[in-house]
């Protein structure tokens, strides 16, 4: 029944593409599909040749870049092996630290675009036979999957101290250089030519504000909040009539307030004429 089934899959039903069984291990009853064809698209990529690129979705979790590189090494020798989300034109993003990272990895299921040396190495991979699982794990290409994965995660989160303050010290160098060599041309910028004109930058005692997009719509729209308030203050009439009304009390105790602090005063006078 097996055979029968993967026999009937072709690739007009799968849109191009080849359903290939995988196992874990050859002891593994289960196995899991992906699917693969040869990678074409408009958008080319130096890094991802279409005659030597194997486009290759429902690609399990835990499955890594060595692992394929080594289970598909059985077609011709692979040279690079790119993980994505979904698929993509470009190349993943790389990360700059090993111990600070800008990016998410990758979890759950995702696509993968595996490059070989030469264009033999994917014609062997497309003329592979459907029926014939491919073992991912094996003993010249282990898998590490349940408890020794996650062993094997929790300790790559350990970081060695050495090595990352060495990494920190080496950015906060380069980071310093680039900043005295902005500093230095700022100063040069502002000094007098041969004709005399001098370069004037925002920076000194009183830099204000940079003249940029964001800093003037972020003003525009304070004053716009502002006159939207004073606009509204006395929008309605009654609003009108009670700013008077309440301009007119305070008006009127202000007025007894004066004449009773000018009784005080009157008594508290010594020389009384009167």
């Amino acid at each position: 029944m097996f055979v029968n089934i993967w026999s009937m899959m072709n690739k007009q039903t799968l849109q191009g593409f080849t359903a290939i069984p995988v196992k874990c291990s050859e002891e593994s009853s289960a196995s899991h599909c992906i699917f693969w064809k040869q990678h074409s698209i408009r958008e080319k990529c130096d890094e991802k040749p279409a005659d030597r690129t194997l486009f290759i979705i429902n690609v399990p979790p835990y499955c890594t870049e060595d692992n394929f590189k080594k289970v598909l090494g059985i077609f011709g020798h692979v040279v690079t092996v790119f993980f994505h989300k979904s698929p993509n034109a470009g190349l993943p993003p790389r990360e700059a630290s090993q111990f600070f990272h800008k990016h998410d990895e990758i979890k759950g299921f995702k696509v993968a675009y595996v490059v070989f040396e030469t264009a033999v190495g994917l014609q062997e991979a497309l003329s592979w036979d459907a029926t014939e699982p491919l073992i991912l794990s094996r003993k010249d290409a282990p898998l590490t999957c349940g408890i020794k994965k996650w062993c094997s995660e929790y300790n790559m989160r350990i970081p060695d101290v050495d090595a990352m303050q060495k990494e920190i010290d080496d950015f906060m160098e380069k980071f310093d250089h680039k900043m005295a060599e902005n500093s230095r041309l700022e100063k040069q910028a502002m000094e007098e030519d041969d004709e005399g004109w001098i370069t004037v930058t925002r920076k000194g005692k009183k830099p204000g504000f940079a003249r940029k997009d964001s800093i003037e719509k972020k003003i525009m729209s304070k004053e716009k909040q502002k006159r939207s308030k004073k606009e509204l203050l006395n929008f309605y009439t009654f609003q009108i009539r009670e700013s008077k009304m309440k301009h007119l009390a305070k008006l009127r105790q202000k007025f007894e307030e004066d004449k009773k602090r000018i009784n005080v005063l009157k008594q508290s006078r010594r020389f009384k004429p009167f």
